[in-house]
């Protein structure tokens, strides 16, 4: 826990410590149409002391979107390379919330890689398809060009297939 702390501290997030209920709405604000981009770092301090630095770069609203949703699920546990999939996937438009739940669901879906967690399964595939549902015709099109993502549609696919 005191990895999240000290990952939220230096996001400067501490309201996330209260939940994760205050996104902006799926809709365009004026920070993303304005066409102005901002960069942020986000960097956990693992407990053996190594850093770890993951740059966002996007429209304000996006990139802090990004940036609430990396934190959270590196402060779960999620392995850095599996939680750097949310930096695209966010900025592409998919809702922030979706994609945590998408990650946290991916995140232990295979078990020592002799055995699938079918709930995690049917809920990874549940926020896929709910992201998807919610996604406008823009963030639609920008997923399905985000390797990311579409990796994410492959991977649940043949996991699927084999389960019937």
């Amino acid at each position: 826990m005191s990895q999240f702390k000290s990952l939220l501290i230096s996001l400067s997030l501490s309201p996330l410590l209260l939940g994760l209920g205050n996104f902006p709405s799926q809709a365009q604000t004026l920070n993303s149409l304005s066409g102005e981009t901002i960069t942020k770092v986000v960097t956990l301090k693992k407990t053996n002391g190594e850093n770890l630095s993951f740059k966002i770069a996007g429209p304000p609203d996006k990139v802090n979107n990004a940036a609430i949703v990396l934190a959270t699920v590196l402060g779960v546990g999620v392995d850095a390379s599996a939680a750097k999939t949310v930096i695209p996937i966010v900025l592409a438009g998919a809702d922030p919330v979706l994609t945590t739940d998408l990650i946290l669901n991916l995140d232990g879906l295979v078990r020592d890689q002799t055995g699938v967690n079918v709930t995690k399964l049917n809920q990874a595939i549940n926020a896929y398809n709910s992201i998807i549902d919610k996604a406008d015709a823009n963030s639609l099109k920008a997923l399905n060009n985000t390797p990311e993502f579409t990796a994410i549609r492959g991977l649940l696919g043949n996991i699927r297939k084999p389960l019937g």
